[in-house]
């Protein structure tokens, strides 16, 4: 399409901030008004039923009586810990008291067995169909409260204040009888039992150290403690000699295998050499064995190898002055021989020594093993002791436990049995039973429930339809769900006729619709983004939405502004413009592209062709010179182009009334080719959802969105919109025209109508 930008950036309109998404509270102000009948139908019955319904519970009466516990001075003088254990203890006694079971049998017995207490219990039940047993009717309850001086509350509750009552003072009588009767013989009752726990409990504790001296003496374990320690000392000493045997062996294997290796070598050398004749290198061999300090000091090894060293000396030194075979050298080598042969004996007797000394390890490593084993039974036995005796500390533990507690509790009964009397009772009659008073129903308290009923019921029931109902109704629902201005709200038009509707404003027939469609005009100014000559497409989802209407009404508004204004009717399945204006139907847009197809001349007039007719000063109407199905066809043709481009120089607004957007795809087409878009939809009339989907359509198309116009709104809404910043003055000035202008201005309204008409 053409496109017309504003050539000044300056006359742009700044476009507002995000809208909020949230309603005013005005907003939900008039959810509510909207349906306040609806609302009030619905929940004042559920109100008036449920407060009906309460009205019918049999009436229920309550009384009481009471106790109060005073603190003796025994207790007082106590501890502030001690205090206040004793007063708790002295609370839960009472408690357990008057919950008993054997009180509750007691009045129970009363009762039945007296006929005019029987008869007064009787009595709210005698209109039932059947009598009920006492033991069910007999309701009471015990609280406890204060501190210092607790005050037990007995309340009892029934069908008749006299039951009531009834009840109420017999369990405080009941009570108060046995609790004086009984409470020093409970007490010296207490002691002996607990003295005869006592005896028994010593008894048992002395039985078990009886077992545990026996269990020590036949095992002859005075201190066990002493038996772990001296059992692990042992073990620990055992396994020392053991280990130190066990290196000993080591180190003996190891001197053995050296000194066979030295033999051994020695061995070799003379198979090998046979005699050696070298006195030198049978001595280096024999210093062999000296190295082993085993052999060095064993027996007279010592001595020999002092010998053997002087005559190496004696040897070498005759080496120096004779020969080899002089007498003195054959005699020192003979001699060097003998030692070599007795060391060899001293050898062998080393190694006999050092296998004796192996074996005699081996012996002293098993004993002392055998020993460890001992040891290690002697441990395990010891342990077993060791658990049979903690079993039975702990037999003892307990059993000490248990005396301690009985002897505490035997001495609170013995200082209890001291008190003076004052103090041995301590809990005194307090308020005694009086009729009862109603309690149920309560009626200031179903009273103020049935209206908070109503009042809840008479909000939610609004906000629940609402929801339920999603049709497009607020501004909320243009501006924040479909994300569109609103242009304007045009009060409520179908009240008047439909045949004037169209020209509301071109004969005034209504000054305040006359209004709404100016503010619509000023608005259209705004929002606006393109300077004249501009076309605008006006559309709805549905049919009857109002939009030809809305059209021709803008387009007399606009020519009433001085604009030359061209109203196009696109509604070429339906057309009805001409209806409106009673202009006739023969030529119009179907014609003007028919013949200009037929006769393409470059300088064809439409003006010329005679089928804009002028129906008010500065508008003029183009019919749809009859209908077809071929809308969009006839939208691709160059002749459409020429006919909107002529259209275009010829007058500054051209307002094209078109198909509903929902039915017919007239209007996505038409989109492409207009500067701007307006959006109809009547209240309550179209989905949300739907209107949303059908304008996202229009955008795609690369529309300008001019915004929504909700028609027909009815006339409750328009002071409270107004007030909400949305509508604007027009909305204003039709509720308060008359008003404002006073009784005169109205009559001359009137007949300005009826001259019209």
């Amino acid at each position: 399409m053409d496109s017309y930008s504003n050539p000044d950036p300056s006359q742009e309109i700044i476009q507002p901030a995000s809208r909020s998404r949230l309603r005013g509270v005005f907003d939900y102000f008039l959810i509510i008004r909207d349906r306040w009948l609806l609302a009030t139908a619905l929940s004042l019955p559920i109100a008036l039923g449920f407060v009906y319904k309460e009205y019918q519970q049999p009436s229920i009466y309550q009384s009481s009586s009471s106790f109060r516990l005073i603190p003796p001075p025994a207790i007082l003088n106590l501890q502030p810990v001690e205090q206040a254990n004793q007063l708790v203890d002295l609370v839960r006694k009472h408690t357990e008291g008057l919950n008993s079971q054997e009180l509750r049998a007691r009045v129970l017995e009363a009762i039945k067995d007296n006929s005019f207490k029987k008869s007064t219990m009787l009595a709210p039940y005698v209109h039932d169909q059947q009598l009920p047993e006492i033991a069910s009717i007999i309701n009471y309850s015990v609280s406890v409260g204060g501190e210092g001086r607790p005050v037990f509350t007995i309340t009892a509750t029934g069908r008749s204040p006299e039951s009531v009552q009834l009840v109420a003072d017999l369990v405080q009588q009941y009570y108060d009888e046995s609790h004086k009767k009984g409470a020093g013989e409970i007490v010296r009752g207490a002691r002996s039992v607990l003295e005869s726990l006592l005896e028994k409990s010593q008894s048992r504790e002395d039985s078990i150290l009886e077992e545990m001296t026996k269990y020590k003496g036949e095992r002859e374990l005075p201190f066990v403690e002493d038996e772990r320690l001296d059992n692990a000392a042992r073990k620990s000493s055992y396994h020392s000699e053991i280990t130190k045997a066990k290196v000993e062996k080591v180190r003996i294997n190891s001197l053995l295998r050296q000194i066979i290796q030295i033999q051994a070598s020695i061995s070799s050398r003379i198979q090998n050499d046979g005699a050696s004749k070298d006195v030198n290198a049978n001595i280096d061999a024999i210093k062999e064995y000296f190295k082993i300090d085993a052999i060095e000091s064993f027996g007279n090894v010592p001595a020999l190898q002092k010998r053997l060293f002087d005559l190496e000396q004696s040897h070498k030194l005759y080496g120096q002055k004779y020969l080899a075979n002089h007498p003195k050298m054959i005699e020192t080598a003979r001699q060097i021989k003998d030692v070599e042969r007795i060391l060899q004996l001293e050898v062998k007797a080393s190694i006999e020594d050092l296998k004796n000394s192996y074996h005699q390890l081996e012996a002293q490593e098993q004993e002392y093993a055998n020993e460890m084993d001992k040891v290690q039974v002697e441990a395990v036995e010891l342990s077993e002791m060791e658990k049979d005796l903690e079993v039975l500390d702990r037999k003892l533990q307990i059993q000490r436990g248990s005396t301690d507690t009985i002897q505490r509790r035997l001495q609170d009964v013995v200082i209890q049995i001291e008190l003076p009397q004052e103090q041995d009772d301590p809990l005194h009659k307090g308020n005694i039973a009086y009729p009862g008073i109603q309690i149920s129903p309560n009626l200031p308290e179903i009273h103020k429930t049935g209206f908070m009923i109503f009042a809840a019921l008479f909000v939610l029931i609004p906000f629940g339809f609402e929801f339920i109902d999603n049709r497009i109704k607020s501004p909320w629902d243009i501006e924040v769900f479909l994300g569109q201005d609103l242009i304007a709200g045009i009060p409520k038009i179908s009240e008047v006729k439909e045949v004037d509707r169209p020209l509301i404003v071109g004969n005034e027939l209504d000054d305040g619709l006359t209004e709404a469609f100016r503010s619509m005009y000023s608005r259209i100014q705004m929002n606006s983004k393109t300077d004249y000559p501009k076309t605008i497409l006006i559309t709805s989802a549905i049919p009857s939405e109002g939009k030809s209407l809305l059209a021709a009404n803008l387009a007399y508004s606009c020519a009433n502004h001085g604009r030359k204004t061209i109203l196009v009717d696109f509604d070429l399945r339906r057309p009805g413009l001409h209806k409106f204006c009673g202009v006739n139907n023969d030529r119009g847009l179907l014609t003007l592209i028919n013949e200009t197809v037929a006769n393409p001349t470059p300088n064809y007039n439409f003006w010329d062709s005679g089928t804009l007719v002028e129906i008010y000063p500065n508008l003029l109407i183009l019919p749809s010179g009859g209908k077809t199905r071929a809308a969009t066809e006839m939208l691709e043709k160059p002749e459409f182009d020429k006919m909107l481009f002529s259209l275009r120089q010829n007058a500054e607004i051209i307002i094209i009334d078109s198909p509903p957007i929902g039915l017919f795809p007239d209007s996505l087409a038409m989109a492409r080719k207009v500067d701007e878009v307006i959006f109809v939809t009547r209240y309550g009339k179209v989905a949300r959802k739907v209107a949303k989907n059908l304008i996202e359509s229009l955008e795609e198309t690369g529309a300008n969105m001019l915004g929504v116009v909700l028609n027909d709104l009815p006339e409750k809404k328009t002071p409270g919109y107004y007030y909400s910043g949305y509508y604007g003055y027009g909305y204003f000035r039709y509720k308060y025209y008359n008003k404002y202008y006073g009784k005169q201005g109205a009559e001359k309204a009137q007949g300005k109508n009826a001259k019209l008409s």
